[in-house]
């Protein structure tokens, strides 16, 4: 009589999904049901074991639950696409955590401010099948390239090495900090990230100008107005890059010149009317 093979005790290491879920106006009904489906079949090529961070068979509070998934999971996949204010607030987390992460967006999806510095995988939005094979197969491929890496690497930082070595990574004391205090603390520290990455959005669906030599000025000051009005501070040295990705996805290309007179513009416009 043969014997039985003992089953193996270990577990798979956890690839986390971010995504969006529920349906919107731009995409077909299911969209998110199979863009998740290909995500699924492109992780289960590799070493990991593929979940929503939302996903836990323990019963516990939501936010507690995907708080603790972002942090512990080995590596993330992220889908930008739509720019859904959610994911963008969870991704927020795992990049404050600097753990491995991978982000992929859509052809219809621009590039968002911070996250620009890291790589994006881009697919077709349609879901064409001989480019989503292709997709599938550089994703597998970066799952498991970049968790190598991370592993080899001793300061390996896949983004706050942008900002420089001061900051460092959050973590997660369970004892020491409550699973609310941390989402808020969370919370305040992305607040501003989320919020201009709203105005970009809503922007990019409702202001289309006819962009060309005479609107570009005009363009950029409208720009520095709203972003000045919502409280964003205008005098940031960021804030050009920023602008500049705006006009991209507008179809215009600006130079630091054209910034730089917009700016003073405006400025001399709020000093006139006595507004600093």
């Amino acid at each position: 009589m043969s014997k039985e093979q003992p089953k193996s005790t270990e577990q798979k290491k956890k690839c986390g999904i971010i995504m969006p879920i529920a349906a919107n106006d731009e995409y077909p009904n299911d969209h998110w049901k199979d863009v998740l489906q290909i995500l699924i079949e492109s992780i289960e090529q590799t070493d990991f074991e593929p979940r929503l961070v939302s996903d836990d068979v323990a019963i516990g509070l939501i936010h507690d639950r995907i708080v603790t998934n972002i942090y512990n999971d080995e590596i993330v996949v992220c889908d930008v696409s739509s720019k859904n204010p959610n994911v963008m607030f969870e991704l927020g987390l795992r990049l404050a955590f600097d753990k491995p992460t991978i982000i992929i967006k859509d052809e219809k999806t621009g590039y968002s401010f911070d996250t620009g510095v890291i790589e994006h995988i881009s697919y077709p939005s349609s879901l064409r099948f001989s480019q989503i094979m292709e997709f599938k197969k550089e994703l597998a491929k970066r799952i498991t390239a970049t968790y190598e890496k991370s592993q080899k690497e001793p300061n390996y930082s896949p983004f706050l090495k942008s900002f420089g070595k001061t900051i460092i990574p959050a973590t997660i004391g369970k004892t020491e900090i409550p699973e609310g205090k941390f989402i808020l603390e969370q919370l305040e520290t992305l607040r501003q990230d989320v919020r201009m990455l709203r105005i970009e959005k809503v922007n990019n669906l409702n202001y289309r100008p006819a962009l060309n030599d005479k609107t570009k000025h005009s363009f950029i000051y409208n720009l520095i107005a709203r972003y000045d009005k919502e409280g964003i501070d205008i005098t940031n040295n960021d804030i050009f890059n920023f602008i500049r990705r705006e006009t991209l996805s507008n179809g215009l290309d600006i130079s630091v010149r054209d910034f730089k007179t917009a700016m003073e513009d405006y400025l001399n416009d709020m000093n006139r009317h006595g507004n600093k």
